[in-house]
């Protein structure tokens, strides 16, 4: 389904577009979602599938705290590991949503001359698997909970609770706010798409 059509009514007749039948698109795009596609261009391997049929995901809706972050997104075939007919869409991000979630002026309006960034590349496995099992206990909410949530809210909460695990477990150094990080040279091309 292509959402271009939506737009324009969205936009320009906002007394049609809250009718019940643009309802979601109304909400998602009165809310802040964007979407962006595609997450996988195979048109053999979709996100469900049933009796031969296969359907796939053709956009994310997402919201902008992480739009900015993502980096790629692929469907996982997850036949062979488990008996769902669902195969899960994989979200790479950029790790730069773990260190840059106070902003500069925020952390200046809160008198912080320095924030902490964690070092990735010397993070050993112990280290990992105590930052895994560490965020599990964290995230102590019940699914039905969490799925009732608003898609901000479900973002703020896996956002804290990851960084109170990381805070806890993973390597890390203290810098100034005016820090700038040194960007690996096969990611420069992901930051200007």
């Amino acid at each position: 389904m292509h959402l271009d059509k939506y737009y324009p009514i969205y936009f320009n007749q906002p007394q049609i577009a809250s009718q019940q039948i643009h309802r979601l698109f109304y909400h998602l795009l009165s809310h802040g979602y964007e979407d962006y596609t595609p997450i996988n261009s195979s048109s053999s391997l979709g996100t469900f599938h049933r009796n031969d049929q296969i359907t796939r995901v053709n956009y994310v809706w997402s919201c902008p705290l992480l739009k900015g972050f993502a980096l790629t997104a692929y469907i996982f075939d997850a036949q062979d590991i488990c008996t769902s007919d669902h195969n899960p869409v994989i979200t790479y991000y950029d790790m730069s949503l773990l260190f840059t979630s106070t902003k500069l002026a925020h952390a200046r309006q809160l008198k912080r001359q320095t924030c902490r960034i964690f070092k990735f590349d010397s993070v050993t496995d112990s280290q990992w698997t105590e930052f895994t099992d560490n965020a599990d206990v964290l995230c102590d909410v019940l699914p039905s909970t969490f799925s009732s949530w608003h898609i901000n809210q479900m973002c703020k909460y896996l956002q804290s609770r990851i960084l109170k695990a990381a805070n806890t477990t993973l390597p890390s150094s203290t810098v100034g706010n005016n820090y700038t990080p040194k960007i690996p040279k096969e990611l420069e091309e992901l930051i200007g798409v």
